[in-house]
C-alpha cells in the first residue's frame, strides 16, 4: 500500500513537471480591442479556442503549424492568420490582428 502511494506521487510529480516545462502556445492582440470575441486555433485535427479579453488572447497549444481564426463582432470582419509556427516550450507572438469593417 505504501509503495503504491509513493509510486503514484512520483508519477504525478513527473507529469506536472512535464506539463509546466513543456508548455507552448500562441498569444496576440486584436485591434480594435472590442472588435472580436473569440479566437480559434487549428492544426490538423486539433482545435483550441479562447475568449478575447481586453483585446488580447493566449492559447496553450502543441508544437506545430497552426492557423488562427478570429471571430469578429459586427460590423467587423472575421480574420484568418496562417502558418503560425509553435516550438516546444515557447509561446509564439501572433502580433496585432487589425480587423477591418465589413
Amino acid at each position: 500500500m505504501k509503495k503504491n502511494a509513493i509510486a503514484a506521487c512520483l508519477v504525478i510529480i513527473m507529469l506536472v513537471s512535464f506539463v509546466v516545462s513543456g508548455t507552448s502556445g500562441i498569444h496576440g492582440a486584436v485591434s480594435p480591442a472590442d472588435a472580436a470575441k473569440k479566437v480559434w486555433a487549428y492544426s490538423g485535427k486539433d482545435t483550441v479556442t479562447a475568449m478575447i479579453s481586453s483585446g488580447t488572447f493566449t492559447l496553450n497549444v502543441k508544437p506545430g503549424n497552426w492557423q488562427l481564426f478570429i471571430e469578429a463582432v459586427k460590423p467587423y470582419k472575421d480574420a484568418v492568420i496562417r502558418n503560425i509556427i509553435v516550438e516546444e516550450g515557447r509561446y509564439t507572438d501572433a502580433g496585432e490582428v487589425k480587423l477591418s469593417k465589413e
